[in-house]
């Protein structure tokens, strides 16, 4: 935090240096003046946080110093010293609201200004932080094409970028509109990042808002006509930043921007653009410094067009155990979801289809349905790349050793399916055999011989299966989970939990789990 320290005599200006360990206290003695008008020309140089200020000065004097800061809006904070005679013109200047305090000069000892030093302190954080949540505001909805042309008018000359920093987040196959980063609160532009902008030498930053958790926008102008490229420059600038974020956080981050901003009003179709690009970010992957002017993202009227996603080829190779087929397929899918433009709802009808059809061919196989995409089971997934692998790999599985695979029966497969539908009401295989018109007796003959376990073994399996997807994703009350996958006793159910994964539900969804 700097200070510049005001008086007409020299000897008061040293006595103010010797009294604190400035540097140490986290405060920088930026300059000394002599007079008003000398001070003026420096706040305007250095921008100091603090200034102490004597009242009586040649030239321009501690009170007209003070209105003239005001009025530039320079939003320092002064400490005022006086004699005791003048303590009437002081308690003029502390009315004019950016005076914290004042000290008579024959009484300043270290305690005294250290005290009135941190007040100072306090006072212009606390009012530092209601003006960059105003300007964060107005900058906003200037992106957003809703702002008044105040701020617009106050914007450094273009051309101008837009960045959005994003921290990377697995993909999930419920579309939310957008990610939910794994940091849970807001990115804050700080004095490092600031520090890595004004060592670029081309980029200056011209404002920041937090757009939500672990996601934050920033606009940058450049600071003069230069022949360097500024794209490249920009791009080793956001370099530098993910670096330092990256090590800040302990997560990992990516950026979108854009960089066609060459007039005010074209900051509005700079802010869609990189606000496109998050919501696409499973094309872009991991770790992804990308100009969202370069993606194929669609248009309007393609963005929400129906997908045409057909999966007969993958079904086509799993009949037949063909395991290269089947990737071939999945291939072709994932080519036509990704060319000519990102088809994002082309992605989440073709993970459906493809989760349904691995799935039915595991139930085919006494085999429990599992999520590709639940983080508990599987390593996360970030990019559409590693979609395609990931269903590749499960798919190729069902492919494997095709005489050993046995098929379960129909009378068994229909029994399933109805336990599938009906696992969160209170059933039992007395009203599975009556639904499905099969005895009793020889629908658990048909579950030991399939299977290889009991009926109420498998409904318990699917029954915790179900309930360890619904402790991932929410925070929903024990009463609330047991009732959801069938259990009426929250007691019971956390029992039966314990006894197949080890350790109680709320254990579960705590940030330990392991499975």
């Amino acid at each position: 935090m700097k200070i510049i320290v005001v008086d007409d005599e020299r000897i008061a200006i040293e006595h103010i240096k010797s009294l604190l360990a400035w540097e140490q206290l986290g405060f920088t003695l930026a300059a000394t003046a002599t007079n008003g008008k000398s001070a003026l020309r420096l706040c305007e140089e250095i921008r100091p946080q603090i200034m102490i200020v004597d009242i009586r000065m040649p030239v321009m004097d501690g009170l007209e110093l003070i209105h003239a800061v005001c009025e530039k809006r320079l939003g320092v904070k002064f400490i005022v010293m006086s004699a005791y005679q003048d303590f009437e013109y002081a308690r003029k200047a502390i009315s004019l609201g950016c005076v914290s305090s004042y000290l008579i000069k024959h009484e300043v000892d270290s305690h005294k200004l250290l005290l009135e030093v941190n007040k100072a302190k306090e006072a212009w954080e606390a009012e530092e932080a209601r003006r960059h949540m105003q300007r964060s505001e107005q900058l906003k909805d200037l992106l957003a094409g809703t702002g008044r042309p105040g701020l617009m008018n106050s914007l450094a000359t273009p051309p101008y970028a837009v960045a959005l920093f994003h921290a990377d987040t697995p993909f999930s196959a419920v579309p939310s509109g957008t990610a939910i980063p794994e940091v849970s609160t807001p990115l804050r532009w700080t004095w490092e990042e600031e520090q890595l902008v004004e060592g670029s030498g081309v980029w200056q930053s011209a404002g920041e808002f937090p757009l939500g958790p672990g996601q934050m926008v920033v606009l940058f102008s450049l600071k003069g006509k230069t022949a360097t490229p500024m794209r490249e420059r920009l791009y080793e600038l956001l370099l530098s930043i993910r670096v330092l974020l990256n090590r800040k956080s302990g997560h990992t981050f990516s950026i979108y921007y854009s960089c066609a901003a060459d007039e005010k009003a074209a900051l509005s179709v700079s802010y869609r653009k990189v606000n496109a690009a998050l919501l696409h970010a499973v094309f872009c992957g991991p770790e992804a410094i990308i100009c969202a002017d370069e993606l194929p993202l669609p248009d309007d009227s393609a963005a929400y067009a129906a997908p045409v996603i057909r999966f007969h080829e993958v079904v086509e190779g799993l009949e037949q155990y063909d395991a290269d087929f089947v990737e071939n397929a999945i291939n072709k899918l994932i080519a036509q979801i990704s060319h000519p433009v990102w088809n994002l709802r082309g992605l989440f009808h073709a993970v459906r289809g493809l989760t349904a059809l691995m799935n039915e061919r595991r139930v085919q196989r006494g085999m429990l349905e599992t999520d590709p995409f639940e983080i508990g089971d599987y390593k996360p997934l970030f990019g559409i790349h590693d979609i395609r692998e990931r269903f590749t790999y499960l798919l190729r599985e069902l492919c494997a050793n095709p005489n050993d695979s046995k098929r379960i029966s129909a009378k068994l497969m229909n029994a399933l399916r109805y336990m599938h539908e009906h696992y969160r009401e209170d059933i039992n295989i007395d009203a599975v055999s009556y639904a499905t018109e099969i005895s009793a007796s020889y629908l658990h003959q048909l579950f030991k011989r399939e299977l290889g376990r009991t009926f109420l073994d498998y409904l318990t399996e699917h029954r915790i299966h179900q309930a360890k997807r619904i402790l991932r994703h929410g925070d929903a009350k024990m009463t609330e989970v047991a009732t959801s996958v069938g259990y009426r006793s929250p007691q019971h159910f956390s029992q039966v939990f314990k006894k197949m994964t080890g350790t109680l539900p709320h254990q579960y969804r705590s940030e330990d789990y392991k499975s």
